[in-house]
């Protein structure tokens, strides 16, 4: 299981997934760093060399290496989480949660390294943010979570993150595995409570599975006794199903 943070630049999701990588004692993997160390240059120098089309092969084929691992928080570029096929694969990786800010809040913090933002350009980049996070709302919606940084430290954020994941963090990943065709076949596309080597509830979203289940009154106790407890998406079986079985 891994957890996976999106959103749009700026948003804090490379600082924020360092902080509570170490929360969990778990590893922290930044997607656009990997791109870079295999391209051998930087993600700017990428788009102006070899062009964005060059860039997004560059980051599907990373983004299909990292979620082999686990336990690892996940920060992925602004653009990943909008091509289908990324998102099919890190949302079967583990949860996903969509860090936002305001467009002016945005322009404020990437301001010092905008010549690094090849998306952005120098000319009216204001305008440029609104229109990419008008264009991307639909897929950066399909993220599990959302958490809005505006007004955040980055270890406020790292908290809200963790006020609203840890009730769907187990250990019982093992049982997806083990039973990935059945469950996607019945339940892809849908969120799955499961409580040891058992479906408890589905729905449509994470909160919906979690009220249908009842852990709220389940978790705790099963935690305590040592059981296992938890939320995940299931992909349709036209997603991709290696995704869950590299897990």
């Amino acid at each position: 299981m891994n957890i996976i943070l999106t959103g749009f630049m700026g948003t804090g999701k490379t600082a924020v997934g360092r902080r509570l990588a170490r929360r969990l004692g778990w590893r922290f993997v930044d997607a656009d760093q990997l791109i870079e160390a295999s391209a051998r240059m930087p993600v700017r120098r990428i788009f102006r060399a070899r062009g964005e089309a060059v860039f997004r092969r560059l980051e599907r084929r990373v983004i299909a290496r990292v979620i082999r691992g686990g336990q690892q928080v996940i920060a992925t570029g602004g653009g990943a989480f909008i091509d289908a096929r990324n998102r099919a694969q890190l949302r079967g990786s583990g949860p996903v949660i969509c860090l936002t800010a305001r467009p002016g809040v945005i322009l404020a913090r990437v301001k010092p390294q905008i010549a690094d933002r090849p998306l952005l350009g120098r000319t009216a980049p204001l305008a440029r943010i609104k229109s990419l996070l008008q264009r991307r709302a639909a897929a950066y919606a399909q993220a599990d979570l959302t958490v809005d940084t505006s007004d955040l430290s980055v270890e406020e954020a790292a908290e809200r993150v963790w006020e609203q994941l840890s009730p769907s963090l187990c250990r019982s990943w093992h049982y997806l595995l083990a039973h990935a065709g059945r469950l996607a076949s019945r339940y892809g596309g849908k969120y799955v409570a499961v409580i040891d080597d058992r479906v408890v509830g589905c729905g449509e979203t994470q909160l919906a599975a979690y009220r249908k289940a009842g852990l709220a009154r389940a978790l705790p106790a099963r935690r305590r006794s040592g059981g296992d407890a938890g939320i995940y998406y299931i992909p349709l079986p036209e997603e991709s199903l290696t995704a869950l079985a590299g897990a």
